[in-house]
């Protein structure tokens, strides 16, 4: 279904306050009981239209018996619990008739987040109206996109082709649900998928609305996730992928809270987006296992903070990440990992958390899991990797030995002349 919101390129919103006296005799009073100047400032149109990454513009006129002194704008985007203030320089008049643009290129909105607006106009006699506010979705409109919903999932896609745009649909609803269970994790209100046909597209949009990210991304304090996803014949296993992935940090968002996701160590919250992948990639399970040969895993300490920027070993990262998280799921079950998940909200550092929810130090939980990894025990694994070294602790006992013995045959008997 083609979205009906498009105008030209631009989105608009425009609203009419409805007349006193078209209210009042809808119930009947009498009109000679009302004069306009009952009315003392009237707002007669407001609307905004705006070009994604380029500029905003918002545009108001509004009559007054009294001359009109002041006229502010105020915007709040999503997820900011900030309101902003614009003061409007105007003639004074009983008139007004003017637009205030702001800027995206500078100061962008919340790419693909709904922006609420409205008006406040004083005149000259005291009188004072605040319109009712309104809301836009800051969506990409150099394109025209076609949307499907399901219970709280929406997919929004920039190709029309019914049976991709069902498959993410259905794909989402059912991860959605799968995970939120496994987590217990409250389901989101709204939830809104973009598919982009290339990555060209995606990274063009991200870099307008002045955001630098790649392939795909959530945006879990608003509800929306952003991917690309060629509508070509392996779109199925890709959406199997990358759908799952990024609805699981919206519902790990959802689940500790704003403040609690910022404590998330990277190992967890990207671990359980890739153990939550409906198919893995086999292609990191084979860098994964190579790394482990030649000796090369990332220590987990190394993974608490941000990944590495440098590709291979960011998808070494994601690697290592997803099979830790797929091994604790394992030995201690999705209610492990929630409580994982609570006590690291609660402020918990990286070894803490493990230490508090488990009863095991982080050290602990790498070597345990490398061991899983290379089908060893604990302590075999300890032995291989620390051999050299006992060897050569072996072999200084052996030398020591022998002159421990000699020395003790030169060293005479107590009473010996």
């Amino acid at each position: 279904m083609r979205s009906g919101n498009q105008c030209n390129g631009a989105h608009r919103t425009i609203w009419r306050l409805p007349t006193l006296l078209i209210l009042i005799m809808a119930i009947g009073v009498p009109t000679g009981l009302v004069g306009a100047q009952e009315i003392p400032i009237r707002v007669e149109e407001a609307a905004v239209t705006y070009t994604f990454g380029q500029q905003a513009v918002f545009s108001v006129r509004i009559t007054a018996q009294a001359n009109i002194t002041a006229l502010y704008l105020y915007l709040q985007s999503e997820g900011d619990e900030r309101v902003e203030v614009n003061p409007i320089p105007i003639e004074p008049g009983p008139s007004v008739q003017t637009t205030f643009t702001r800027d995206l290129r500078l100061f962008p909105f919340p790419p693909f987040g709904a922006v609420t607006w409205w008006w406040e106009v004083r005149d000259s006699a005291g009188h004072q109206l605040t319109t009712p506010p309104s809301t836009f979705r800051y969506e990409d409109n150099r394109m025209d996109w076609f949307t499907r919903t399901a219970g709280p999932v929406t997919v929004h896609s920039a190709v029309d082709n019914p049976p991709y745009i069902q498959a993410a649909l259905d794909i989402a609803k059912a991860s959605l649900e799968r995970i939120a269970r496994s987590l217990h994790a409250p389901l989101p209100e709204k939830v809104d998928i973009y598919l982009y046909p290339s990555l060209m597209d995606l990274q063009a949009a991200l870099r307008m609305a002045g955001r630098t990210w790649v392939q795909g991304q959530a945006h879990p304090e608003l509800g929306v996730v952003l991917l690309t996803i060629p509508a070509d014949d392996g779109y199925l296993l890709q959406m199997e992928q990358d759908i799952p992935h990024e609805l699981t940090h919206l519902l790990i968002y959802r689940l500790v809270g704003p403040e609690g996701y910022t404590w998330i160590p990277t190992w967890l919250n990207e671990g359980l987006a890739m153990a939550n992948q409906t198919h893995p990639d086999p292609n990191l399970d084979a860098l994964l296992d190579r790394a482990r040969r030649e000796g090369r895993l990332i220590p987990l300490r190394d993974l608490c903070p941000p990944f590495p920027t440098n590709p291979e070993m960011a998808l070494l990262a994601y690697a290592e990440s997803g099979s830790l998280v797929r091994y604790l799921r394992r030995k201690h079950g999705d209610s492990g990992l929630r409580a994982l998940l609570l006590t690291y909200a609660d402020g918990a550092d990286c070894d803490a958390g493990v230490q508090q929810a488990l009863h095991l130090s982080l050290d602990q939980l790498e070597r345990a899991w490398r061991a899983d990894l290379s089908g060893m025990g604990p302590w075999m694994l300890w032995l291989s990797e620390n051999g050299v070294g006992l060897a050569l602790w072996g072999l200084s006992l052996l030398l020591a030995i022998p002159i421990a013995l000699a020395g003790r045959r030169n060293t005479p008997y107590a009473g010996q002349k």
